[in-house]
């Protein structure tokens, strides 16, 4: 019976991952003339369109969101402050491209590096705060790997923290909406630094190079690159109501190209799609038998706000399939997966997510022990 309540509950679920991408639409999607794209429902991380999404490219300056990410991570966990002061080493001054403009020897506060980093896309602020985490460039390339991996970004490796070329420096439009997803679900809080249009530090003042947020409105971030061999490259971020994207673009031919593409991908994913949720975290979405437990059902649901993209004029159905494990036996800690929901289109699973115990059930009593026992006992039988 508590299946088939699960089952009730979630007629009308739909979690969508990048089978969309792949997928026949009753429309066209954006031909771009780049080296490969992306467009990415944030709230999902559905991949509604695409171009080459795991051709190897060079990510320019678009590394840069891996080395904010970690920035981030460290000012989360209090191991910096943004009231750090940083000592300019020579390495850093000497940072050729896009800079900031910070001199060798002189102390400059983190949440100036960063906002160096976000708006003038600076190597030498990205080198500063690389040392001041790492103690060096090299050993912070080593975290961003692991961050790379952490994040199963399959085709991503790093060789510095700025985005100079390198033969073993490379990203994909896949992994890069990935990246970029986390970095706004995780630091919303830093993410508003990316909609500011321009900075002043050393009596110098740099507009963002993320010239979206200067002619589309609902624009708010994220980072541009740029290397002749890269070609113009751009992960942008733009939200209307509940519905947010993420468009990564690699090698277009011109600084305008890579902004009014992103243009075309946004008003394409507005105009087709809706994000819709459905589950709020936390809510019991079913009952299960619980065995030798101090309680005799375990309430399972998500451990997150569960969302879902659709398309605006599509009436087909989506069937849930529930796998619990065979037999839940206690002790069981809040959020221990306890199975997984299948989602399935004509016969074929299009995504998968995990459900999870919502509370802790301990080990019952002897009594309830042995009244188990000879519940299963006949039930086997």
């Amino acid at each position: 019976m508590s299946k088939f309540l699960t089952n009730l509950f979630l007629v009308f679920f739909l979690l969508i991952n990048s089978a969309y991408a792949e997928k026949q639409y009753p429309f066209a999607i954006p031909n771009l003339d780049v080296f490969s794209y992306a467009l990415m429902d944030v709230n999902t991380g559905s991949i509604i369109a695409g171009k080459d999404l795991d051709k190897r490219v060079e990510p320019a300056s678009l590394t840069k969101i891996a080395t904010l990410y970690l920035v981030f991570k460290s000012l989360e966990s209090k191991y910096i402050s943004e009231d750090d002061y940083v000592t300019i080493s020579k390495k850093a001054w000497k940072m050729q491209g896009s800079r900031m403009f910070i001199e060798v020897g002189k102390k400059v506060q983190v949440k100036d590096l960063v906002q160096g980093v976000i708006v003038q896309s600076g190597n030498d602020a990205s080198v500063a705060l690389a040392e001041h985490i790492a103690g060096g460039e090299e050993f912070f390339v080593t975290m961003l790997n692991k961050l790379a991996y952490d994040l199963d970004l399959k085709n991503t490796n790093f060789e510095n923290v700025t985005g100079m070329p390198g033969k073993e420096h490379y990203t994909t439009a896949r992994d890069l909406a990935i990246l970029s997803q986390k970095l706004i679900n995780d630091f919303p809080l830093q993410y508003k630094r990316f909609s500011q249009k321009e900075y002043t530090y050393n009596e110098i003042t740099q507009r963002n190079r993320n010239r979206l947020l200067q002619t589309y409105d609902l624009a708010d971030g994220i980072k541009t690159g740029h290397t002749s061999s890269a070609g113009y490259c751009l992960s942008a971020s733009a939200k209307s109501d509940n519905t947010r994207y993420v468009a990564t673009i690699f090698g277009a031919n011109s600084s305008k190209a890579r902004f009014k593409y992103s243009k075309t991908l946004f008003k394409f994913g507005f105009r087709n799609f809706t994000t819709e949720k459905y589950f709020q975290k936390n809510k019991v979405i079913v009952k299960e038998r619980m065995w030798n437990g101090e309680e005799k059902y375990i309430d399972i649901g998500f451990n997150k706000d569960i969302y879902i993209t659709l398309l605006k004029h599509d009436d087909n159905e989506v069937v849930p399939k529930i796998n619990l494990i065979s037999k839940i036996t206690a002790p069981v800690r809040v959020n221990q997966k306890l199975g997984t929901v299948d989602f399935l289109r004509g016969g074929e699973i299009i995504a998968s997510e995990n459900i999870y115990s919502l509370k802790r059930i301990e080990e019952g009593n002897f009594y309830r022990k042995i009244y188990d026992f000879i519940v299963n006992f006949f039930i086997e039988e």
